[in-house]
């Protein structure tokens, strides 16, 4: 169906199933239906069952009220979403209350999906709106998994007000989705709102998973932004025995060999900085780290060789689209990398294009 074959149906409908589709629109049960235009339930059904045939949703579901109901809705949200904004602040219920018999029929993820696509970013009304979804056992794991992921591939592009979206729907429906609380807290982060990035951190760092360890070393990154050294180092160095993962493992390193480089704690520094870098060969940040562990021990050569090293790798990561957002940090180490390596100290090298 094109979006004027919808258009026509839609206007020949009579007064009395489109106040009935605009009920249906608005979340009302058949019961509230049928009390405000003084029918029965069997004639609301009825009329649900008509308004499906003018546009043509017949299926082998047609015994299904749960999924007339979703049908209807997504046609209107493809063809006339201003129609489902008009009732979306009126939602009272859940669309998808119906008898017990019909909870198990139809599987909505995807339609979900696709309702929540015309929405972008989704508001708060709208979240609520979804989240009276009468969702079975299957659709409670596959809903999480599905926000969450288009979460993070909305972050990833640098959307991160759509991120923020889907990913709070995605802890909503599933409370302890460490990975969805991680992308969230990364999300925060980025829309500079630390406390919010802390407390779903925080709820991350409970379980015992990538997740959780990537969320304690981002955690104890934001401490050390905010002077917090020894916050940073006791929040690392319980758990580095257990990381497996060495992207990860090479972060805590990093982060460690910052807290105690802010610390006037040189040796202990770099002996985290040179691990973090055994276990990542290309790794920016440790690079410009060790670098300036290395200018506070007056090893002025080695530091110029460890910008160096920061620059070359900075610059092929921004040009790998690994860097989307720039950690402000990374920016101040560029221009003091740029600074020293081009001092008399260091001549005839060429300085990497950004």
């Amino acid at each position: 169906m094109n979006q004027q074959q919808f258009e026509v149906i839609f206007e020949k409908l009579t007064s009395r199933r489109k106040e009935v589709l605009q009920r249906i629109l608005a979340g009302e049960t058949d019961a509230e239906i049928a009390a405000a235009m003084n029918i029965g339930e069997a004639s609301v059904r009825k009329f649900v069952e008509r308004i499906c045939q003018e546009f043509g949703l017949n299926s082998e579901h047609s015994d299904s009220r749960r999924y007339k109901r979703l049908d209807l809705v997504k046609l209107v949200a493809q063809h006339k979403p201003d129609l489902l904004n008009e009732h979306q602040l009126q939602v009272t219920h859940q669309i998808a209350v119906v008898d017990a018999e019909d909870t198990d029929d139809a599987n909505i993820t995807e339609f979900i999906m696709q309702l929540l696509s015309t929405h972008q970013p989704v508001n708060e009304e709208f979240s609520k709106f979804i989240l009276r979804f009468n969702f079975n056992e299957q659709e409670k794991k596959q809903m999480p998994k599905a926000l969450n992921k288009i979460g993070y591939e909305h972050y990833l592009n640098s959307d991160f007000n759509k991120a923020l979206s889907y990913l709070k729907i995605a802890v909503e429906l599933k409370p302890d989705f460490a990975s969805a609380h991680y992308n969230l807290g990364a999300t925060y982060e980025k829309l500079d709102n630390w406390n919010q990035a802390c407390e779903h951190y925080k709820v991350a760092m409970q379980y015992q998973n990538r997740a959780a360890d990537a969320a304690i070393n981002n955690l104890a990154r934001l401490e050390i932004m905010q002077g917090n050294n020894s916050a940073a180092i006791e929040l690392i160095e319980p758990i580095l025995s257990r990381v497996k993962d060495n992207t990860v493992k090479a972060a805590l390193h990093k982060n460690l060999g910052w807290a105690y480089f802010q610390q006037n704690c040189y040796l202990q520094a770099k002996q985290h900085l040179l691990i973090s870098l055994e276990l990542e060969i290309d790794y920016a940040p440790a690079y410009g780290l060790l670098a300036q562990v290395q200018e506070a021990q007056k090893d002025t050569q080695a530091a110029i060789l460890s910008w160096q090293n920061f620059l070359e790798c900075y610059s092929h990561d921004q040009q790998l689209n690994r860097v989307r957002w720039k950690l402000p940090e990374l920016e101040v180490w560029k221009l003091n990398a740029i600074r020293n390596i081009s001092s008399p100290n260091f001549k005839n090298s060429e300085i990497p294009d950004f």
